[in-house]
């Protein structure tokens, strides 16, 4: 088997980077393009609003579960790389033609088509980044996807918000259209330059292994349920349904929440440009966790990663709980310019330490996992995700239909949650050294199979 250059490695993920931050581009639209599309898109509403993000999130998990356990008995027909090009050619057109949608069943109908192709995303396209990088080069690799997931977002925020609302009526369409362009260069870019790695190759088992690894890599019931035996596994799905269940909620309600706090004219816009001046702090904080993580394994000092992660919650958490929950002074300009500060300063902060952990959740999957159920547990990451989100939005609407007075008790609840949740990673701790060891055990008793048939 030819080696795959490190050009070749580059533009690979430079490739799947791009179309990732262009997904969560095109996602971030509609949330603040909402009154737009009531005014505009004929037959829409705000329920109807809310049951297109309900059956996304559904759908969305339908196909992670799908393409997470069949992805690589369909691979095995049609190649990786075309079943990656397949699914995100369907969310790339489906997001394109809500440009001409002329009423809310064609949004909707649209909007479910690009779950599918979305849900692919992570099973498929997160695997191809395990096969192509070795274990101290993962934190790195999967806390740049994290960087663009968020940087994606918000600038689906930014610039659905403009398009949306200083372009005329159906600005939103404008947005879509930008954000669909790109993600075609982007899928272009991948056809031309994208690889499909061989699996197993980029592992430390396998260096300096001449021959093909051919190893069969069927997917069966009995490797999934083996995969979920592993400790470090569950303890760590376990955490991912709090930190959706925090991070989608507040994703949802922060600004909402944030602009009642405020007393001035201009509310929403305060609030919306300290949610995104604090959430900054998640860009380097999704790099630099990685970074750490790789360097302690380097170092051969493997729990390093989840030292990082667990200290990183716990810190960047209370500091969020504290961002959210202080008062807002507003009796002097004084006080209301240093409040700005510490607010910028704590959300930054928290949202920095918090978001450490995002680097290190794939690469301890593909270093715990064998290599044919790295997409399965990178879809049950996904779907428990989706899970979560489901639970809080559902928490923080029940209080808030009760009594509008329950938002900040509300809110104090899923940080909280996500506190308690962020425990799970002791499990992890305690199992995640002897796991390592026991899959790199198998790893090297197929090289050593392999090695007999040469």
């Amino acid at each position: 088997m030819e080696t795959i250059s490190e050009n070749n490695k580059s533009w690979t993920f430079k490739s799947i980077l791009l179309l990732y931050f262009m997904l969560y581009f095109c996602i971030g639209i509609l949330p603040v393009n909402i009154n737009n599309l009531v005014m505009d898109l004929s037959g829409t509403t705000e329920f109807g609003i809310g049951i297109i993000i309900v059956i996304q999130l559904s759908v969305g998990t339908f196909s992670l579960l799908c393409f997470g356990y069949f992805g690589e008995k369909i691979s095995k027909s049609i190649s990786r790389k075309r079943l990656f090009v397949c699914t995100n050619f369907i969310w790339v057109l489906s997001y394109g033609l809500n440009f001409v949608a002329p009423n809310y069943q064609y949004y909707l109908f649209f909007m479910i088509l690009s779950s599918i192709g979305s849900g692919a995303f992570i099973p498929i396209g997160f695997s191809i980044i395990g096969d192509i990088y070795p274990p101290i080069k993962r934190g790195n690799k999967y806390g740049i996807m994290a960087l663009g997931l968020n940087l994606g977002s918000g600038m689906g925020l930014l610039f659905g918000g403009l398009l949306g609302g200083y372009t005329g009526p159906g600005g939103w369409r404008w947005a879509y259209l930008l954000g669909t362009s790109i993600s075609f260069l982007a899928l272009i870019l991948y056809i031309l330059k994208g690889v499909d790695p061989e699996r197993g190759r980029s592992e430390p088992e396998f260096e300096n292994f001449q021959g093909i690894i051919n190893y069969n890599y069927k997917i069966t019931y009995k490797t999934v349920l083996q995969l979920f035996q592993k400790k470090t596994v569950r303890g760590i799905l376990l955490f991912i349904i709090t930190n959706g269940l925090a991070t989608a909620t507040l994703g949802n309600w922060a600004i909402f929440y944030l602009a009642q706090k405020i007393i001035a004219e201009d509310s929403g816009l305060i609030a919306t440009t300290l949610y995104l001046l604090a959430g900054i702090g998640i860009l380097p904080g999704s790099i630099v966790g990685g970074k750490l993580g790789d360097k302690y394994v380097k170092s051969d000092k493997r729990n390093g990663r989840i030292f990082v992660t667990l200290i990183g919650l716990i810190v960047g958490i209370i500091l969020l709980m504290v961002f959210y929950l202080l008062p807002v002074p507003s009796s002097t300009p004084l006080e209301i310019m240093m409040s700005w500060i510490l607010f910028l300063i704590l959300g930054m902060l928290g949202n920095f330490f918090a978001s450490l952990y995002s680097g290190n959740v794939f690469a301890i999957y593909s270093e715990v996992s064998l290599p044919e159920t790295r997409s399965t547990v990178n879809a049950f990451n996904g779907v428990m995700s989706n899970i979560g989100a489901i639970i809080g939005n559902l928490i923080l609407s029940s209080f808030i239909q009760q009594d509008i007075t329950f938002l900040p008790f509300a809110i104090f609840l899923v940080l909280f949650i996500w506190m308690l949740g962020s425990l799970f990673w002791i499990i992890a701790l305690k199992n995640y050294s002897r796991e390592v060891k026991e899959c790199s055990e198998l790893k090297i008793l197929r090289r050593s199979e392999l090695e007999k048939n040469l």
